[in-house]
């Protein structure tokens, strides 16, 4: 199993570190294997080097599905005009969608990656809080299913993981979802990047980490053949206080797509903070699924915090 800790290209974590060398000696010391990649931004002092880079996410693009299914109504509603349409994807049609992942898929080959991470899921803004969806699960990972057959033309050498969040698409609470993307998705090297996280925020209901354990297993013993669940990401946040109270006054969706996205990052932070799920509580989930991947998922906001979280997982 190798193991792992996420990094994106943002400024802000790469000064964490000196240097290229200073970055390989941090994650040598923590004993990990590598880094899970996320494009956001350019690396311009070159501190990540394709050698220490495993896997990559690729870009998790927001309210994609109105504008690839021509649900033109929603489309208005969530972005207000054409203009801002183009503005966030470069187009208003469904080759734009596909160009930015097309592009990201770019930036992913130059690190020769082991897998790549996609995430299968879609909603409105003002959905997110109140969990009120207007689309399926079956829409969602039908349609996914389709940009990916574009986008992946050739066996590139690498994994496809597809990875669950709580929203429609991909929630990993239901089996029949996943067993459809195997059969619509035809890339050969496709399997699943479980986060633990999101599938708890699947249910508001959960306090404790004991609790936490318990409602994983239960979801995962829904499961046959667990070895398509190929990585891991480990992190949990447990605000299931917070959701249940938002989705009885949920925050105000109002002003530009910026303005409403910003009131969306708000609150997705605060149910969605990545925080350490610690190694012992979670030692029965890795034992049952025995992943290739284990990723250290977390949002920590300096070195010296994330060196603190990634042990405490470990450990």
């Amino acid at each position: 199993m190798k193991q792992i800790m996420n990094i994106t290209t943002m400024q802000y974590e790469l000064d964490r570190y000196k240097d290229r060398a200073d970055f390989q000696s941090y994650i040598r010391g923590l004993g990990l294997d590598g880094v899970e990649l996320m494009e956001a931004g350019e690396d311009t002092r070159r501190i990540i080097a394709a050698e220490d880079v495993i896997g990559v996410h690729l870009r998790n693009v927001p309210c994609w599905y109105c504008l690839w299914s021509g649900d033109e109504k929603s489309t208005m509603e969530e972005f207000g005009d054409w203009e801002e349409v183009k503005r966030q994807f470069g187009g208003t049609g469904r080759e734009a969608l596909l160009q930015i992942y097309r592009d990201s898929l770019s930036f992913a080959r130059r690190y020769h990656p082991q897998y790549v991470v996609f995430h299968v899921s879609d909603n409105l803004l003002a959905e997110a809080a109140t969990r009120e969806f207007r689309y399926t699960d079956e829409e969602i990972a039908d349609a996914a299913a389709e940009i990916l057959n574009q986008i992946f033309t050739r066996d590139e050498g690498f994994e496809l993981l597809l990875e669950n969040l709580w929203w429609p698409g991909l929630t990993m609470t239901r089996p029949q979802i996943v067993y459809r993307l195997l059969e619509k998705v035809r890339y050969p090297r496709t399997g699943f990047m479980l986060d633990l996280g999101h599938l708890l925020h699947t249910n508001p209901a959960l306090r404790t980490i004991e609790e936490a354990c318990v409602y994983l297993g239960s979801v995962l013993d829904r499961y046959d053949d667990k070895s398509i669940f190929r990585g891991v990401h480990i992190h949990q946040t447990l605000n299931g206080a917070y959701v249940e109270e938002q989705r009885k006054h949920p925050p105000v969706m109002r002003g530009t797509y910026l303005d409403k996205m910003e009131t969306l990052t708000r609150y997705v932070y605060q149910v969605d903070s990545h925080r350490p799920l610690p190694r012992e509580a979670a030692r029965g989930i890795l034992d049952m699924l025995q992943p290739e991947y284990l990723v250290y998922e977390l949002l920590a906001f300096s070195r010296e915090e994330h060196t603190r979280w990634i042990r405490e997982c470990r450990n």
